[in-house]
């Protein structure tokens, strides 16, 4: 009997499922194997809009591999939990190395090596890939390659599919015609206390009470985000929240789903998804205020030690946000 209901015998356990997603779409260039791993309905949120379908899924990831060939991806971190009977969430953290060979995603090729984050969240539904949440460290490969994080948001504003048009009402009070598409829940996770930690932490400190950051974090807390920053302590953690929430004060901030696991030989772990919707209306790390609105999809992991939160991994696609920013704008 296979592990989940509806997925091949041939998995032993969802680590296996994820490393066989990894190696074969992931690095090996398999593209003729998506329909095998995706669902039909299968969606895909990379933080700058949602793609649905598996061709969408395949485009996406054939343009990534021929901008980084030789592209590998190294797993730090998963947690994963069943969300149903055939049903299971996993929260991944890799490494990813590549060389910047090819043209396309990140204009024409500059030969130069790119190392860089990436976290993800993974719904697995009936033997197939069904709903997909990814963010790579952006900033930190403009970077690397020469390119600054405003020209990196305009090439991907020149990428970006035109706004939608507003919906529209029928005269029968009907709702739009075409409704766009939506990300499937795979539920709030696994209510595992360390997942719970963390989601509180994080929604206290958007929420403005930035004093848990000093009384829950390790005095040595070690901290990794966006621009491939490496940081230390409460004091660079209250830098980086508040830089991001001073920007959109007003936005409404939630956190989506939750993952934690505390087992032998490791430290207590979790995993959050959040996401940052609203109005540019502060000063902070996007700069003057201009109105536009914003929606920021947020992927956190952490593990926690006898001092407190002792290390932090966080991404947003920075980019992207700038690119909302300057399409609103003009």
């Amino acid at each position: 009997m296979p592990f989940l209901a509806g997925f091949d015998a041939r998995w032993q356990d969802a680590a296996e499922y994820l490393d066989a997603l990894r190696r074969d779409l992931g690095e090996g260039r398999r593209l003729d194997l998506v329909p095998d791993y995706l669902a039909d309905n299968v969606v895909l949120d990379e933080g700058a809009g949602l793609l649905p379908g598996p061709e969408a899924m395949g485009k996406a990831l054939a343009a990534r591999l021929a901008a980084l060939p030789g592209l590998s991806l190294s797993r730090e971190e998963m947690l994963w939990a069943p969300s149903a009977h055939d049903a299971f969430v996993a929260a991944q953290r890799f490494q990813a190395a590549g060389r910047h060979d090819g043209p396309g995603l990140y204009g024409p090729p500059t030969g130069k090596l790119v190392r860089y984050m990436a976290m993800s969240e993974t719904w697995c539904n009936t033997g197939a890939l069904r709903a997909e949440w990814v963010l790579r460290d952006e900033t930190a490969i403009l970077d690397q390659i020469g390119v600054t994080l405003e020209d990196g948001a305009r090439w991907r504003l020149s990428q970006m599919p035109p706004a939608p048009p507003p919906a529209f009402v029928s005269a029968a009070g009907g709702a739009a015609a075409t409704a766009p598409p939506a990300m499937p829940s795979p539920g709030a996770g696994n209510d595992d206390a360390w997942g719970h930690t963390l989601g509180d932490l994080v929604h206290r400190i958007m929420g403005g009470e930035l004093s848990v950051i000093a009384r829950h974090f390790d005095p040595a807390a070690e901290l990794f985000y966006p621009g491939a920053i490496i940081g230390s302590g409460p004091r660079e953690a209250e830098a980086f929240w508040l830089g991001l929430r001073a920007a959109f004060p007003s936005a409404e901030f939630r956190v989506h789903h939750l993952l934690g696991a505390e087992e032998h030989l490791s430290p207590p772990r979790a995993a959050i998804r959040w996401t940052l919707t609203g109005k540019h209306d502060g000063h902070g790390a996007f700069g003057t205020p201009t109105g536009a609105r914003v929606s920021i999809l947020g992927l956190t992991q952490a593990e926690f030690g006898p001092d407190g939160l002792r290390r932090e991994w966080t991404l947003y696609d920075a980019p992207g946000v700038l690119a909302q920013i300057l399409r609103a704008v003009g």
